[in-house]
């Protein structure tokens, strides 16, 4: 675990936690699997050809955040039936309960929220096939989000509002996408990155797995000090409602 500590005390009141790449391992190879999906249906459905999926993903993901947003900009089409498409997948070849998680999401009371660029049925398949739905107090995804991803600043104001409106330096965000943690350090959240290597900008802690969450917590409410990283925003697309 990375870390930076100084000497301030801070009472932390409410967690935000993404999903995909977070709560399981990133590397069991099932965001591997909704990528392919994602390809699948922008050739096959949409249309597009082959060789030019990569390269439209890539640019959709960049300046949109996701390739839903992206592509709901060029192209009309269900996104329910997308994401239904995308998440068509059997977890049990990925996903199994993970009783340590859930003792470590447990033995912190703070109030947990799921914070996703996915939608609310993947997230509630994925928390049922690891045992931990009951640990968290709801799901903010790309729905409740108005199809607005991580890392749009906008976002994280709308996830503070949600979840009760708490004070963001009494939140933490965490997530495996060092990009999307830049904007929640921007507006006050102390921020963890489930990564290995070198501490990313925009994280002010790191954890291999979320199973390490308790000793993060207990770094952040008792030891811990915001370093001075602050970043500029990316630059994304504006959105309307």
């Amino acid at each position: 675990m990375g870390f930076y500590t100084g000497n301030m005390q801070k009472t932390i009141t409410t967690f935000f936690i993404d999903l995909d790449g977070t709560v399981y391992d990133r590397n069991n190879g099932m965001m591997e699997a909704m990528t392919e999906r994602i390809a699948l249906y922008v050739e096959k459905v949409l249309h597009v050809p082959h060789a030019q999926v990569p390269s439209l993903m890539e640019h959709y993901y960049q300046t949109y955040g996701s390739s839903l947003r992206g592509l709901q900009q060029d192209f009309v089409f269900d996104p329910k039936d997308y994401l239904a498409f995308v998440h068509d997948l059997d977890l049990d070849a990925y996903l199994k309960p993970d009783p340590v998680l859930r003792e470590s999401l447990i033995s912190i009371s703070t109030p947990k929220w799921i914070f996703t660029n996915s939608d609310r049925n993947h997230a509630l398949r994925v928390l049922d096939k690891l045992e931990i739905t009951d640990c968290f107090e709801g799901i903010l995804d790309v729905w409740t989000m108005e199809y607005v991803s991580k890392p749009h600043p906008w976002v994280y104001h709308h996830a503070l509002e949600m979840a009760g409106d708490p004070d963001p330096w009494q939140c933490v965000f965490i997530d495996d996408s060092a990009r999307n943690l830049k904007p929640a350090a921007h507006i006050g959240f102390s921020t963890i990155w489930v990564g290995e290597g070198a501490l990313p900008f925009g994280a002010h802690l790191s954890m291999s797995h979320l199973h390490n969450l308790p000793a993060a917590f207990e770094l952040i409410e008792k030891d811990f000090i915001l370093p001075d990283i602050f970043t500029p925003l990316p630059q994304l697309q504006p959105f309307t409602y």
